[in-house]
């Protein structure tokens, strides 16, 4: 931070936080810090754009139009072992993975086989779409059979729900307004974790770029503690969290990201963060994640620890949720 001139306030660091998709719920943690003061107190002036899926977000943060991004850990291990993106992870945001698909029960899929012959909603990129290679593979889905109908997330609802597709690549932290919808036209959508199906994994991270990490450490420091400290406090302090989180976007539904929020918070809820604080990363948990990873999607190369974890900027004192 530098010292405006002639004045004794200083001068707040701009960043830019990319999301992983469109806002919802499980990003109402990042509003709460902007909002309740946790980055301004922290020297920093953050703007918080949505996000296009994953792979996207690796690229934005990559080649530095964001300064952070989050985004799936697969897709991380991705994009470096195949095309060395210079990214690195900071901290962990979901201490598991909730990639997935989501779809009608009254469509009678019950299994990944049951995809043959149906319309599968996606968009272009993102972790879903990323992890779909591995998902078919370890369960013996024969892609040539579905048909897939690219479209942008915000159409996944509405075309699930007026029959054109028969699932969407969703995650399942995200189901909230799925779930909604389908109650209000009396029916009921369903979420398959790929986690369910052989593809266990970490999920989303906070991230920045190689050039980052190394060369503004302190920025990264102030930024992930911050972060961290405005999820503890939306998921333990919902309804004002999901207030705030609408106050710039109005257009996200309370109901429907009330239900996210309670989904992120019941993912956080595990015996590492617990002990640990949110953004933990176990290097065991993670070092396994690459393996499952780099199998699922048959990678170029296996990744070393170091070439995707950057340490050192969790905070001291771990950021823990309130014990009730």
């Amino acid at each position: 931070m530098m010292l405006l001139s002639g004045s004794n306030v200083f001068a707040e660091d701009k960043v830019a936080l990319s999301l992983d998709w469109i806002v919802n719920g499980t990003h109402a943690g990042y509003f709460v810090a902007r909002e309740k003061g946790f980055y301004k107190n922290a020297g920093l002036d953050v703007t918080i754009s949505r996000g296009f899926g994953s792979g996207d977000t690796v690229k934005r943060v990559a080649n530095g139009s964001a300064t952070f991004g989050i985004a799936d850990t697969g897709a991380v291990i991705a994009a470096r072992a195949n095309d060395d993106v210079p990214v690195r992870i900071v901290a962990m945001i979901y201490d598991r993975s909730s990639l997935g698909l989501i779809y009608l029960k009254q469509s009678g899929i019950t299994s990944p086989k049951d995809l043959e012959g149906r319309k599968l909603g996606r968009s272009a990129s993102g972790a879903s779409v990323n992890m779909l290679p591995g998902f078919f593979k370890v369960n013996g889905v024969d892609r040539s059979k579905i048909s897939e109908v690219v479209i942008d997330g915000a159409l996944f609802l509405p075309m699930l729900m007026s029959g054109q597709v028969d699932a969407v690549t969703e995650q399942a932290i995200n189901a909230g307004r799925f779930k909604k919808a389908a109650k209000d036209a009396g029916k009921e959508a369903l979420v398959m974790r790929y986690a369910d199906y052989g593809l266990s994994s970490y999920g989303n991270a906070l991230l920045a770029s190689a050039s980052t990490v190394q060369d503004k450490a302190d920025l990264v420091k102030r930024f992930t503690e911050a972060t961290l400290k405005g999820i503890a406090y939306a998921i333990d302090h919902q309804d004002e969290a999901i207030s705030i989180l609408r106050i710039s976007n109005p257009e996200v539904e309370a109901e429907g990201a009330m239900d996210e929020l309670q989904v992120l918070k019941e993912t956080e809820s595990t015996p590492d963060v617990g002990q640990h604080g949110i953004g933990y990363i176990d290097e065991r948990k993670l070092a396994a994640t690459i393996e499952t990873v780099t199998s699922a999607l048959s990678l170029k190369r296996t990744l070393q620890l170091n070439e995707l974890y950057a340490q050192g900027f969790l905070p001291k004192d771990p950021v823990l949720l309130a014990k009730k």
